[in-house]
C-alpha cells in the first residue's frame, strides 16, 4: 500500500507520518528530506542547480555546499529563478521517489507499505499513490504550532501559509481527510480507522 500525505505547513504531516511509521510499520519517503539529499555536493540536483545558477549559489566555489540562505534570497525575490528551480527539482524527487516505491516493492513484495510526504502534491505524485489522505489543521492552530516550533512571527506564519496550495487544492488531491487540529490521540483514531477501512 502507498499513501500520499498532504498538506500545508504546521498542518502536522510530521505527526502523522510518525504514526504510520512507529505503530504500523510503513517506510516513510518525505519528499523535502530528499530534495535536500539530491542538492547535497554530488548529488543529482547539486549538479542541475550549478549548471543553471553556476558558483554563485555556493558557499565558497565549485564543490562547496549551495549557501541556503543567498540561494532562498535569490528564489523567493524572483519568480523566474523559483520557477526554474522547480522545473529541476520536482522530476528529480519524483524520481526517486518512483525509484524507491518500485524497488521496495520488488524487494519487499507488492503489499509493502510505503507512505510518501510532501507540500506539493502533482498528478504524477497521486498516480503513484494508493489513496491520498489530506492532513488539515485550522488555521490558528497552524499559526500557534509554527510559533511555538519555529519562533516565527504571526505575519511570517500567515505569509508561508498563504504562499502553499489552499486547502481545496490540496481537497482535489485527496481521498481522505485527517483533522488534525485536535489531539494526537483523535489524528492516531482516525489513522487507524482509515487503515482498517482499506
Amino acid at each position: 500500500m502507498v499513501i500520499g500525505l498532504i498538506g500545508g505547513v504546521g498542518s502536522g504531516k510530521s505527526a502523522v507520518t510518525d504514526i504510520l511509521a512507529r505503530e504500523y510499520g510503513f517506510r516513510l519517503l518525505l519528499t523535502d528530506d530528499i530534495a535536500k539529499k539530491c542538492e547535497e555536493p554530488g548529488g543529482t540536483g547539486y549538479v542541475a542547480l550549478t549548471e543553471e545558477f553556476g558558483d554563485k549559489i555556493l558557499t565558497s566555489g565549485m564543490g562547496s555546499a549551495i549557501d541556503k540562505v543567498k540561494f532562498a534570497g535569490m528564489i523567493y525575490s524572483d519568480e523566474n529563478v523559483q520557477k526554474r528551480v522547480n522545473e529541476i527539482i520536482h522530476p528529480i524527487v519524483w524520481d526517486s521517489v518512483e525509484n524507491t516505491i518500485k524497488d521496495t516493492k520488488k524487494s519487499e513484495g507488492s503489499d509493502a507499505d510505503i507512505a510518501v510526504e510532501t507540500a506539493l502534491p502533482c498528478e504524477r505524485f497521486a498516480d503513484m499513490c494508493d489513496e491520498v489522505w489530506f492532513i488539515y489543521a485550522d488555521e490558528a492552530v497552524r499559526i500557534d504550532r509554527l510559533a511555538a516550533s519555529r519562533g516565527y512571527s504571526v505575519e511570517k506564519c500567515i505569509s508561508m501559509i498563504e504562499s502553499q496550495c489552499s486547502d481545496e487544492e490540496f481537497s482535489a488531491y485527496s481521498q481522505y481527510i485527517i483533522d488534525n487540529s485536535g489531539s494526537l490521540t483523535e489524528t492516531a483514531g482516525r489513522v487507524k480507522e482509515l487503515l482498517c477501512g482499506l
